[in-house]
């Protein structure tokens, strides 16, 4: 296996993609570095993952190893070819959204695909406010076509069965298994820049046996209901986009799991902007205002328009007996409303306590504001824990939603 540096990647691309023909001055960066703009690098958290430019030619190269890069730990190489594998089927699927790929090369676990960094990753445009107007539309349609046309409602069942089987990948699903439901996700401790306050309020949650229950019956439904191929890791530093374009990367955890689990992923990371939102400073009232009503907006209508998109594509291409089926897709709606709260309680808590860096919150520069952000993300994810079972409308959590936000923004409700 050749292992790709700066130095050698521009003939190894000569070589293998001879149409493309990057000259000795193209510039090569290493995404997670640090030598690109926070709008467009990423973190190259797993893999070694480079963007080769010459001109008008662009491209971005990853290469996974062994070792996963910033944790050290052992896992197979061999989970990009899967990822290889899931890109060309999202891209027949929804080819608007996802990069063209160039080049899968399984002895080197290399693959090349298109360089969408004339989008800016999603994360850090929430970050300056910046109100995507298409992304609920977008975001819904993406993870509605892909999910629908990877499920046995579609599939023959058959296929569908090997499908899932093929995208097993149990070293990477222990990951979400473990990091998501029982750990602090990516962290070695709790957040202590926050107080011993805070880790007492989040051991609270943790610790309680009632909203245990909960992460433990919602990780067994993650581990055991496979409907789809999932993107696994549908966030919004893996999300570019622009006012009209959106691009959806890494799909290396792609693996058989609840339709609910990426809408519930994608959630949390919104409930985090919330209440960022709600503490970091505003030159006015007003725009934070605006800034919160988009957020709210943006969580209730990705759901909203993923229903929608599923049932449209299920009216056209559903199984003749889920269509005469009375009330399959009246429960089906239900099941992923709630299911996708309590994904994305568990996701957000996962995160929200840790001492990982969080981009939503590490934003806001005063400490105190930064604690009380992170208290009322934690607070909203154990009232998701203890109601997600219980909603029978979108209405439901977004209001749960605005009151913690009242109740935290002007004081009745902040723990410390």
């Amino acid at each position: 296996m050749k292992i790709l540096t700066k130095e050698n990647i521009i003939e190894y691309l000569n070589e293998k993609l001879p149409d493309l023909h990057f000259s000795s001055q193209a510039v090569v960066n290493q995404i997670g570095e640090g030598e690109l703009s926070k709008d467009i690098e990423g973190d190259g958290y797993c893999n070694y993952v480079f963007r080769v430019a010459d001109g008008d030619t662009s491209c971005i190269v990853k290469q996974s190893t062994s070792v996963l890069r910033r944790s050290g730990r052992l896992v197979s190489p061999e989970r990009i070819h899967y990822e290889y594998e899931i890109m060309k089927i999202r891209e027949k699927i929804v080819p608007q959204y996802v990069p063209h790929v160039y080049l899968g090369d399984f002895e080197n676990n290399v693959i090349v695909m298109e360089d969408v960094s004339n989008l800016r990753l999603i994360r850090f445009e929430f970050n300056k406010d910046h109100q995507l107007p298409l992304l609920a539309i977008q975001g819904a349609q993406y993870l509605a076509a892909t999910h629908f046309y990877t499920s046995e409602f579609y599939m023959d069942t058959d296929k569908y069965r090997e499908q899932i089987a093929h995208f097993m990948s149990p070293e990477l699903r222990v990951v979400m298994e473990n990091g998501v439901f029982l750990n602090i996700f990516g962290a070695k401790d709790y957040d202590k820049a926050c107080g011993p306050e805070f880790q007492k309020y989040c051991e609270s949650i943790k610790n309680d046996p009632d909203l245990q229950f909960q992460r433990y019956k919602l990780r067994h439904l993650f581990m055991t209901k496979s409907e789809t191929l999932i993107h696994g890791d549908f966030h919004t530093s893996n999300m570019f986009a622009d006012d009209e374009h959106l691009k959806i990367i890494d799909m290396e955890y792609t693996f058989g799991a609840p339709f609910s689990y990426d809408l519930g992923f994608i959630i949390a990371n919104i409930i985090s902007q919330y209440c960022s939102a709600t503490f970091r400073p505003y030159d006015k009232e007003q725009d934070r205002d605006e800034c919160l009503a988009y957020l709210l907006s943006l969580i209730e209508m990705l759901y909203v328009y993923y229903i929608e998109f599923f049932f449209e594509y299920w009216n056209k291409d559903a199984k003749i007996e889920y269509k005469i089926t009375n009330g399959f897709k009246e429960a089906l709606a239900k099941d992923i409303l709630r299911e996708c709260f309590g994904f994305a309680a568990c996701a957000n808590f996962s995160r929200v306590m840790g001492d990982m860096e969080t981009a939503d919150f590490d934003m806001i520069e005063d400490n105190d504001l930064r604690t009380k952000a992170k208290f009322m993300s934690a607070s909203i994810d154990a009232v998701l824990f203890k109601n997600w079972q219980l909603y029978e409308d979108i209405k439901q959590p977004i209001h749960d939603l605005v009151s913690l936000m009242r109740a935290h923004r002007y004081g009745t409700g902040i723990h410390r």
